[in-house]
């Protein structure tokens, strides 16, 4: 009776341990809306994103001129707001651009919610940056209240190039006169380039042109990397300053087919070292979409790595759990505490037939 008391009690503690080693996963909130830039639909390209606390902690790009995200979530592009569980109930502030939206939200674990953004036109800034006082007219001729509204109030709608083929118009000293978002035949995939942003061609010459098209012929990728899509982005040796962003879009049967525990990750070949070299990319499983942020034209590929054999999911994610969307892992305190434990256990019982 006595060794079946302690045995209650020693399992009861350790059921407590990993009770108490668990942790609660904390689900993003999902915004979709539509977006308009002094009164106008935002033009495809334009980059949204969402911080909490002055820290960024989601962004997505316009796709469709005027809005951000669908209802139905198979269409894809949510902004997908991410944060940890004392966050909760924190404030969202939203940024098209460079300029902070007149809304905001309150982060809440699962939510999917309806929302619309707006950035004023004219005049005065809501991004803080203005700080001499005029939050004026625009008309007047100011430098300093006029260059941060009048950024959005006259950028044009961004053209939606199909063939993958686009002109770039740019100053003489190699500026992006007018945005510019170049797609893939298929849609799947798009180069985004930012008004004000510096192309120049491999020589170093103001960039006239862009091309974007999926291929085929690429160099052997790495052991144990799967190359799920391939971008021809030309001319070779472009560069942009700051970095443009390349999105890739993946079907429900494309995403099902990353394998499992495994992580899509965007990488470039560099035909200088003959080799792929991997880039940081942002991987949202909602809206089955993998960005990054080039600074040169080359071959980019989405790709991912298998885990190790032996290993159910990457760092500690359980097989089956969604990409990029870590399980809870069992405990290694409250593992150590149980094989303690036990030898505990056996230990008294030896004594005690002794």
């Amino acid at each position: 009776m006595r060794y079946g008391v302690a045995l209650i009690l020693l399992l009861g503690l350790v059921a407590g341990a990993a009770g108490a080693g668990a942790q609660i996963p904390v689900l993003p909130h999902e915004f979709y809306g539509s977006v308009t830039i002094a009164g106008s639909p935002a033009p495809a390209g334009t980059v949204i994103t969402a911080s909490i606390g002055g820290t960024e902690c989601g962004s997505v790009q316009v796709v469709d001129a005027g809005r951000y995200g669908y209802p139905d979530w198979r269409r894809g592009g949510r902004l997908s707001v991410t944060a940890s569980a004392d966050q909760a109930g924190e404030t969202i502030s939203f940024f098209v651009g460079e300029v902070a939206a007149q809304e905001t939200a309150t982060f809440v674990s699962g939510e999917v919610t309806a929302l619309d953004l707006s950035v004023p036109g004219g005049g005065g800034s809501s991004s803080g940056d203005g700080g001499n006082g005029e939050s004026g007219s625009g008309s007047g001729g100011g430098d300093s209240g006029g260059e941060t509204g009048s950024q959005f109030a006259h950028t044009p709608a961004a053209p939606l190039v199909q063939g993958g083929h686009a002109s770039l118009a740019t100053s003489p000293a190699g500026v992006v006169l007018e945005s510019v978002t170049v797609r893939t035949a298929d849609e799947a995939c798009a180069v985004a380039i930012q008004e004000g942003t510096t192309a120049r061609d491999g020589n170093g010459n103001p960039l006239g042109e862009v091309t974007v098209a999926r291929t085929a012929s690429v160099p052997a990728a790495p052991l144990g990397t799967t190359v799920a899509i391939a971008l021809d982005c030309g001319p070779a040796g472009a560069t942009f300053d700051p970095p443009i962003t390349l999105t890739y879009t993946l079907s429900a049967e494309e995403w099902a087919k990353i394998g499992e525990g495994a992580t899509p990750k965007v990488m470039w070949y560099n035909p200088g070292t003959g080799a792929w070299q991997d880039i940081p990319a942002t991987v949202s499983p909602a809206t089955r979409t993998v960005t990054a942020e080039v600074s040169h034209f080359s071959i980019y590929a989405l790709a991912w790595t298998a885990p190790e054999k032996g290993v159910a999911g990457a760092e500690g994610t359980p097989a089956g759990s969604p990409v990029g969307e870590p399980g809870p892992a069992f405990p290694v305190p409250a593992l150590v505490l149980v094989v303690v434990l036990i030898a505990a256990l056996a230990a008294f019982l030896v004594m005690r037939k002794k």
